[in-house]
């Protein structure tokens, strides 16, 4: 049984970054959430911040890998609007049931990331590790050391 599975949601590509990264230190598989509603551009920027902000989860694609199969399973997603991505709620509620453990990764620009921990752990259930990268960690090198450091506590 593979032990590790990174899964994510992207709109911008900057957790799709961090995603990968994880996944590479930690020599494992990686997997996106791909949501059937598109959330590009600033329309679709104001549609996932609504939709965030209602807790309405979003019909998505799910991916190949099954986190039945894995013994962690990372999700990693950014914060909108102090709430967790629709894309993100529905693989949660999805699969909350088929987790033997999880950890969630958070990348957010403003604020409410500690409320979107809560969330997290009421729809997909209690985390062994969380991280959280801010866009200044990730416009900088600190956030590969705190990666590193994440990544060899899982």
């Amino acid at each position: 049984m593979p032990d590790k599975l990174v899964v994510y949601y992207s709109r911008s590509g900057s957790t799709r970054k961090v995603a990968k990264k994880l996944a590479e230190y930690l020599d494992c598989d990686l997997a996106e959430i791909i949501s059937k509603k598109s959330f590009k551009g600033p329309f679709g920027w104001l549609a996932g911040g609504r939709l965030a902000m209602k807790e309405e989860p979003v019909d998505i694609i799910e991916p190949e890998e099954k986190p039945e199969d894995y013994n962690l399973v990372i999700v990693c997603g950014p914060v909108w609007a102090s709430n967790i991505t629709p894309p993100i709620r529905k693989y949660l509620s999805t699969n909350k049931e088929k987790f033997r453990n999880v950890s969630y990764l958070l990348t957010f620009s403003g604020s409410g990331q500690d409320k979107v921990l809560e969330k997290l752990t009421e729809t997909g259930g209690a985390p062994v590790k969380t991280v959280q990268f801010s866009d200044f960690e990730r416009k900088s090198d600190v956030w590969t050391e705190k990666l590193t450091a994440y990544a060899n506590e899982l």
